[in-house]
């Protein structure tokens, strides 16, 4: 799972990658995976749904993005973005057949340099499947 997310993280030219994973339908999302993180306070974090960059796409259910032209107030507003210095992110949920729902957020963050593209949000997207492929045989 991890070298996945580098994966990505390098071809998004993402400074920061991570993905929250319930443990069950009752539990709550934290963030169990990451990379390029500069805080040891993100992986004490849970999610809640419409807090934060990972909330929004919670709580919507589709990709939330956030730059100085796209919902600019979640630079200053969500824990992760503040703790990781990110002036761009991305956050995709994660619909997982064993949780029942929503079972995770991957999310990407650039310290510097332009917001993610639609082009690149596709490139993003194409993932998906595949983290959702391994968190559900993990949770089996």
């Amino acid at each position: 799972m991890t070298q996945m997310l580098e994966h990505l993280g390098r071809l998004s030219a993402s400074d920061f990658a991570a993905l929250a994973m319930r443990a069950s339908v009752y539990s709550k999302l934290k963030w169990d995976v990451m990379v390029g993180s500069r805080s040891e306070r993100i992986g004490q974090m849970m999610l809640k749904p419409g807090i934060g960059l990972g909330g929004m796409a919670i709580r919507h259910g589709i990709p939330y993005r956030a730059n100085r032209l796209e919902n600019p107030a979640m630079l200053t507003e969500c824990p992760v973005m503040l703790a990781e210095k990110l002036v761009s992110g991305v956050a995709i949920p994660l619909a997982l057949v064993t949780a029942g729902g929503m079972g995770g957020v991957l999310l990407l963050g650039r310290r510097e340099g332009m917001p993610y593209a639609n082009e690149e949000m596709g490139m993003i997207e194409s993932f998906i499947p595949h983290f959702v492929e391994i968190m559900n045989a993990e949770a089996l």
